[in-house]
């Protein structure tokens, strides 16, 4: 039973890493068109840009794979390999310290 709500948890935010992961770039690109220069896009701009870092390390991020093995939309691979490793690091780090405080 305890395997389980962990693969479970590191599943469910496995999958919340990738949607945001997804998401992030695209969001990015609309809000650089959308707002006119200025102090309030530089920061926007910059939270962005380091969510992308966060989002990304580290797989994508150190370049841990070889990018001529996915082209195009096949991305979605090392993300959801990233993804996957975020989520299972989140889960063991989340349910360690529900162990720790019972």
């Amino acid at each position: 039973m305890k395997n389980k709500s962990f693969v479970l948890l590191g599943l469910a935010l496995g999958g919340c890493h990738f949607l945001s992961s997804l998401l992030v770039v695209p969001l990015t690109l609309r809000i650089g068109e959308f707002l006119t220069a200025g102090q309030a896009k530089g920061m926007l701009m910059g939270a962005l840009h380091f969510l992308t870092k966060i989002l990304y390390f580290p797989i994508l991020s150190l370049a841990l794979y070889p990018r001529h093995w996915f082209p195009g939309p096949w991305i979605t691979i090392p993300i959801l390999a990233n993804s996957l490793l975020w989520g299972m690091l989140l889960a063991g780090v989340g349910i360690g310290l529900r162990r720790f405080r019972v």
